[in-house]
């Protein structure tokens, strides 16, 4: 096996001219990319296999893989965290290789990495993917490292039960996400609490000035167009969790699906936001060109550094509903240990992921790349509110609900993905999509029960 780059080797990546691809035409385009980078990533494990051990050399150091996606655009921090737990672990070395920073080719790498018995340690999960990988039997169970109760105990309830499958634990969270409103303060006199204020607000504003965008969110065919699409249903007063299977062609969903499409139609939100995702509107926002963004809180950091034009004048605050009390999607990332490591790997592993998701490795990811703690204790600590990292977010955090916890969930959000995005671009009434995707639902439950 040929000698491994230490620390950030990316894994390789394909990228085509995806961003010109809207609708239904990004499904065909996003699957082949994907399958083609997977084919590509999986290539260059045919030579990774462990060949000694996993140990390094003679002098028997442990040799720990640790695969995670990008944090942030320099990633020297990451880095000092990792040689940190190398100074107090002198036994072992971790090789970190950081992966592509599309979720969908990240999971699909996971997949087929996996199961073919790659050489990885310790990887970054989604919140979506943990009852898929446990079920599967991929991530190894953490209970007597990490027991449930202290679990519970430590983190913000929805991190917490994102991690537990069947009352045992298979992953620590690292840090979490939640859909959050982005308003330009200079622009509006507060954050709307209702969608019809969003909207009142945003035309005054562009009365003002015509230039500016009112709204905007994620409605490329991907998983962030149901998170939004998941956080306008309950924004209407609809329920997407529990229930197997899950009920989706409801009357909140469609009168959800109605107000997005609505956005588009009166202009409030530009027709691009039918491909964007979560840069896409970022960049937009950033370069002061609109008024409301939904996205999540790293977006907040970004709109803060010295060279952006529109810093301290962004606000963040719940996202609107019908009366008033919105929910954002809850996301984040947890660290697993692959299933298949030896003992003593497993053991470096755990060491590994206690290190890096302990309190200060939380704080230096909240400073550094505004990615938020799950721990409780954090938003407690005054250290913490003295720096303004992240203590306004918790009850965001808090309030924030998770998408249906199930093994299957990637079948269902594929078929959710392709229906709302019909109806997104106008190819279906909201009526049409939600009914296709029930079919689709029941039909997907029906088979794997």
């Amino acid at each position: 096996m040929s000698k491994r780059v230490r620390h950030d080797r990316p894994v390789p990546r394909l990228r085509p001219a995806l961003d010109r691809c809207t609708g239904l035409e990004w499904s065909a385009a996003r699957r082949w990319a994907t399958a083609f980078a997977v084919i590509s990533l999986v290539a260059a494990l045919a030579g990774c296999r462990r060949s000694n051990g996993g140990l390094n050399d003679a002098s028997g150091r442990v040799r720990l893989v640790f695969k995670y996606q990008p944090l942030g655009p320099d990633p020297t921090a990451m880095r000092r965290l990792i040689a940190d737990f190398e100074r107090a672990h002198p036994e072992v070395e971790v090789v970190s290789e950081v992966l592509p920073n599309d979720s969908d080719t990240a999971h699909q790498y996971f997949l087929t990495a996996l199961e073919a018995g790659a050489d990885l340690d310790v990887f970054v999960v989604d919140i979506i993917w943990v009852q898929e990988f446990a079920r599967a039997g991929w991530i190894a169970d953490l209970s007597p490292a990490f027991p449930g109760e202290a679990i519970r105990r430590d983190f913000i309830p929805g991190a917490a039960e994102a991690v537990l499958s069947n009352g045992r634990v298979f992953a620590v969270p690292w840090y979490a996400d939640v859909g959050v409103l982005f308003y330009r303060s200079d622009l509006v006199p507060r954050a709307p609490k209702t969608f019809a204020e969003l909207e009142q607000f945003a035309d005054q504003a562009r009365r003002k000035d015509p230039s500016l965008h009112g709204y905007l969110w994620q409605g490329r065919q991907y998983e962030g167009l149901v998170c939004n699409v998941f956080e306008a249903i309950w924004g209407h007063g609809g329920d997407t969790g529990g229930g197997d299977p899950l009920r989706i062609d409801t009357k909140p969903a469609r009168a959800a699906l109605g107000h997005l499409r609505s956005l588009l139609e009166k202009g409030l939100s530009p027709a691009s936001v039918k491909s964007a995702s979560e840069e896409d509107s970022r960049r937009l926002f950033q370069s002061g060109r609109g008024v409301f963004m939904r996205n999540w809180p790293y977006a907040w950091e970004e709109a803060q550094r010295p060279d952006s034009i529109i810093r301290g004048r962004v606000g963040i605050a719940p996202l609107p509903a019908l009366d008033g009390i919105g929910h954002g999607t809850l996301g984040g990332w947890q660290l697993a240990i692959n299933a298949r490591v030896p003992p003593r790997h497993r053991d470096a592993a755990i060491q590994l992921i206690e290190h890096l998701t302990s309190t200060e490795s939380n704080r230096v990811l909240a400073r550094e790349y505004g990615r938020h703690p799950p721990r409780r204790a954090f938003y407690r600590d005054a250290q913490s509110a003295e720096r303004g990292l992240s203590p306004a977010l918790y009850p965001l955090l808090e309030a924030a609900r998770p998408r249906p916890a199930t093994p299957y969930y990637n079948l269902l959000s594929d078929a959710l993905q392709s229906e709302f995005s019909a109806a997104i671009v106008g190819i279906r009434s909201p009526e049409q999509a939600l009914a296709r995707a029930q079919q689709q639902i029941d039909r997907i439950s029906g088979e794997l029960r």
